[in-house]
């Protein structure tokens, strides 16, 4: 056996536990970026839907208050705003 051979072969365990520390290391940050990703996305998802929750709450006040004002027009006024 010849010496870089040797150095080398002493070299393998310590290269196998460095890339799992690399991977270890890599794989948790992976998780940390998902799981941020996920929060966010959940949040702007929430806020997204109280804000087609408001829209849709001012709709139907002002189909409500245009159906109102319809019902108090006297007769001819009624018909001459159908038209």
């Amino acid at each position: 056996m010849s010496k870089p051979f040797c150095a080398l072969a002493g070299v393998g365990p310590y290269a196998l536990a460095k890339a799992g520390e690399v991977y270890e290391d890599m794989a948790l940050r992976g998780r940390r970026i998902v799981s941020k990703m996920s929060r966010e996305a959940a949040q702007e998802f929430e806020e997204t839907a109280h804000e087609l929750e408001d829209l849709s709450r001012t709709a139907r006040q002002q189909e409500r208050q245009e159906r109102e004002t319809v019902a108090q027009t006297p007769g001819r006024a009624r018909a001459a705003s159908r038209a």
